[in-house]
C-alpha cells in the first residue's frame, strides 16, 4: 500500500474512531476546517465573476442605456429684480455650454417660469421626477442649487434620498455640486442659505403686501365677479352690467326665500355662465378651472357671493392669509381682522338687502318632508327656551290646520315646560296687520317715528353697555385678586405654612379659575366692541317701508324684509290670549299699534278748534 493510500485510511480509522466514541443518537457535529492554506487565484476570480453575474442580473437599471440628462431652468417673480443673470434664457446657455464641454448629447429642459423656490408643486419640477421615476432620466443639471429649490428639507430630500435611489447623477454648476464626487460637504449649508434668502424674501413682500393693504390698496389680484378692472386704472373696480345682473338676480331669489343649493339649480337652469366659464369666455384670467359643463354653478359660490361684502362698494383687505411662505394654502381670518374701507368702487347691492340677506343666511331655511318651506321659517322661536320652532303638517290637513311648535318641548319637555305653538293662519293675518299698521305710522308720522326708536334704542343700548362693562370690571378685578392669591399661596408654601399636595390641589382650582374668567374677558371685549359699533339705522327701515303702500298679503320677500325674527309666548289658559313680539329688521321690537293710539290721543289734546 503506497504512503498516500496509508494516510487516507489513517484519516478515515480516525474518523471511524471518533464517531464509535459518540452516542448513536448525537446530533450532526461541528467539523474544523484547516485555514493554514491562502486563498488561491483561482477562487478569488471564482467570487468575483459570480458577485459581477449577480449585480448583472439584479441590478433595476440598464446601464448599458444612455438616459436623457434633465436641464431643469427656474425663475420666480422675485428672482426678475435680480436682473439678466438668473434670466430664463441665461440659465439655458449656461446649462447647454456646460453639456457641450462634457459631452452630453441627449438633453432636454424643464422650465418653471414664474414659479417660487420654496414649493416642488411646479409643473416642469413633476414632469421631470415622473420621468425620472419611469427611467427616462439618468442625470439633472441646474445653474446653481437655488434654482432647484429654497426649502433645505425638501432639497436633500431629493438629492440625498430620491436621486440616489434612481441612480440619477445630479449636478449644480456655480457651486459645484456633483453627486459622484464626495467633495459636497457645503452643499447642505448651501440649501439653508437658499431657504434664508427665501424666508427673507417673503418678509419684505409680506411686509409692502400690508402696507398696501392697510393703506386701502386694493390687494385681489383679480376683480370678483360683478366687476371688471378699470382698463384706464387696473387699482380700480368698474361694474360688469351682464354680470352685475346676475349677482343681483341671485340676491333677490334669496331674499324671496331660495337657499343657495335652490338657487345653483335655477342658475343652471337657465344655462347661464358660471364665474369661471364667464371670464374665460371674455378673455379674462382667472384662477380657478372652468368645470366641464360651464354652467354649473356650485352651491359653494352662491354662498361666497351672498357673503361678499365688496358688493356694497367696499374694499376688504386681509380676508385670507398663507400659513407659511413654504406653501400656497389659504386660511379664511377672523372678519375683526379684517381692513375694509368703504366707497371704494360702484355698488351693486343696496346696503338693506344685504343685510337683510345675512339675517336670512344665519337663519337657514330647510324644506320639509313635503319639500316646501314655511311662510315663516326660519323666522319663528320660542320665547322662553330660545329654540327653533318647526312647523308641522300632515297629508290629511286641512288648510288652516299646520302650526308650529317649539323644537325644543317637542324634542324634551323637561327642557321646555310649557306648549309653544301657534296656527299659521292665525299668525299670518297677526302679522300682516302690525305691518299695515307699521306702513300706516311710518307714513303718517315718519319724523315722529323716527325720534322715537332713536330713543328707544339709545335707552336699550346704553343700559345693555352699561351692564356688559360693569361685568368685565368684576371679571378683570377678580383675576387681579388671583395674582395677589397666588403670590401668597406661593410664599405659604416655601415658609412651611402650606404642605406641597396641598399648595398644588390649590394653585391649581385657581388657576383653571384664572384661564375660564381670562377667556371671559376677551369674549367680553370682543362683544362690547361689537356692541359699541352697532348702530340703529331707523332710516334703512323707513326706506323699505316707503316701497309699499299697501300690503295685500304676505311673501317671504316681505318678511324677510321687515322681521328679523318672531318670538311666540306659551298660550295664558286664564285669559285665553298668546303673546306675539316681532323683532323687526333694523329697528328692534316696536309696538305700532301702541304708538298708534298713543300718537291719536296727542293729537286729539293739542287740538284747538278753529271759530
Amino acid at each position: 500500500m503506497s504512503k498516500q493510500a496509508s494516510d487516507h485510511k489513517e484519516t478515515v480509522d480516525s474518523l471511524n474512531l471518533d464517531n464509535q466514541t459518540q452516542p448513536k443518537d448525537a446530533a450532526l457535529s461541528f467539523q474544523k476546517i484547516n485555514t493554514t492554506t491562502s486563498l488561491g487565484d483561482d477562487v478569488l476570480h471564482a467570487v468575483q465573476k459570480n458577485v459581477m453575474e449577480f449585480q448583472v442580473k439584479h441590478t433595476s437599471k440598464n446601464t448599458d442605456k444612455e438616459g436623457i440628462t434633465a436641464l431643469y431652468v427656474r425663475l420666480s417673480q422675485e428672482d426678475t429684480l435680480n436682473g439678466e443673470s438668473n434670466s430664463i434664457s441665461n440659465q439655458k446657455k449656461i446649462l447647454d455650454h456646460y453639456c457641450r464641454e462634457q459631452n452630453y448629447t441627449l438633453t432636454r429642459h424643464y422650465v418653471d417660469d414664474g414659479y417660487s423656490g420654496t414649493t416642488f408643486d411646479r409643473p416642469a419640477f413633476q414632469e421631470m421626477l415622473a420621468h425620472i421615476k419611469t427611467g427616462k432620466i439618468n442625470r439633472v443639471i441646474v445653474k446653481d442649487m437655488s434654482r432647484f429649490g429654497r426649502d433645505y428639507l425638501q432639497v436633500g430630500m431629493f438629492t440625498d434620498i430620491l436621486f440616489p435611489n434612481f441612480d440619477v447623477h445630479f449636478i449644480a454648476i456655480n457651486d459645484g455640486v456633483d453627486s459622484t464626487k464626495e467633495d459636497n460637504e457645503f452643499t447642505a449649508i448651501r440649501n439653508i442659505f437658499n431657504e434664508m434668502h427665501a424666508r427673507d424674501t417673503s418678509k419684505k413682500i409680506r411686509a409692502t403686501w400690508q402696507s398696501k393693504g392697510r393703506s386701502g390698496e386694493k390687494l385681489s389680484t383679480n376683480a370678483p365677479y360683478g366687476y371688471l378692472k378699470d382698463p384706464t386704472n387696473k387699482k380700480n373696480w368698474i361694474v360688469d352690467e351682464d354680470a352685475a345682473a346676475v349677482v343681483q338676480k341671485i340676491f333677490s331669489l334669496c331674499m324671496d326665500g331660495l337657499g343657495p343649493t335652490q338657487i345653483a339649480r335655477w342658475l343652471r337652469e337657465r344655462t347661464i355662465l358660471c364665474p369661471s366659464a364667464y371670464f374665460r369666455a371674455k378673455g379674462i384670467k382667472y384662477p380657478a378651472t372652468p368645470p366641464a359643463n360651464p354652467y354649473q354653478w356650485s352651491t359653494e359660490t352662491v354662498s361666497t357671493m351672498l357673503e361678499r361684502v365688496e358688493y356694497l362698494g367696499h374694499t376688504v383687505n386681509f380676508k385670507t392669509r398663507k400659513t407659511s411662505y413654504k406653501t400656497k394654502r389659504f386660511i379664511y381670518t377672523d372678519p375683526s381682522e379684517w381692513k375694509i374701507f368703504e366707497h371704494t368702487h360702484p355698488a351693486i347691492i343696496e346696503e338693506p338687502v344685504f343685510l337683510i340677506v345675512q339675517n336670512i343666511r344665519r337663519s337657514r331655511r330647510r324644506p320639509n318632508r313635503y319639500g316646501d318651506m314655511g311662510l315663516f321659517s326660519g323666522l319663528l322661536f320660542c320665547a322662553d327656551c330660545g329654540g327653533k320652532m318647526y312647523l308641522c303638517r300632515a297629508s290629511g290637513f286641512k288648510k288652516g290646520q299646520e302650526y308650529s311648535i317649539c323644537s325644543t318641548y317637542r324634542k324634551d319637555r323637561s327642557l321646555c315646560g310649557k306648549t309653544h305653538s301657534i296656527r299659521t293662519v292665525v299668525l299670518e293675518e297677526l302679522v300682516l296687520n302690525n305691518l299695515r299698521e307699521a306702513l300706516h305710522y311710518v307714513s303718517a308720522y315718519e319724523n315722529g317715528f323716527i325720534q322715537e326708536v332713536s330713543n328707544i334704542r339709545l335707552s336699550e343700548k346704553e343700559k345693555e353697555l352699561s351692564k356688559m362693562r360693569d361685568t368685565l370690571l368684576q371679571t378683570e378685578k377678580r383675576i387681579v385678586e388671583l395674582d395677589l392669591i397666588f403670590k401668597r399661596l406661593y410664599e405659604d408654601h416655601i415658609s412651611g405654612k402650606l404642605s406641597e399636595q396641598r399648595f398644588i390641589h390649590l394653585s391649581g382650582e385657581y388657576e383653571k379659575e384664572q384661564e375660564t374668567l381670562k377667556a371671559s374677558c376677551h369674549t367680553l371685549h370682543k362683544e362690547l366692541k361689537e356692541h359699541e359699533k352697532k348702530k340703529t339705522n331707523v332710516g334703512k327701515f323707513v326706506k323699505i317701508a316707503r316701497k309699499y303702500t299697501k300690503l295685500e298679503k304676505l311673501d317671504t320677500a316681505i318678511l324677510r324684509e321687515f322681521i328679523d325674527k318672531i318670538l311666540v309666548s306659551a298660550k295664558d289658559h286664564q285669559t285665553k290670549t298668546q303673546e306675539i313680539t316681532i323683532v323687526y329688521n333694523f329697528i328692534g321690537a316696536f309696538d305700532f299699534n301702541r304708538a298708534i293710539h298713543q300718537t291719536k290721543n296727542e293729537n286729539k289734546h293739542t287740538k284747538v278748534d278753529v271759530v
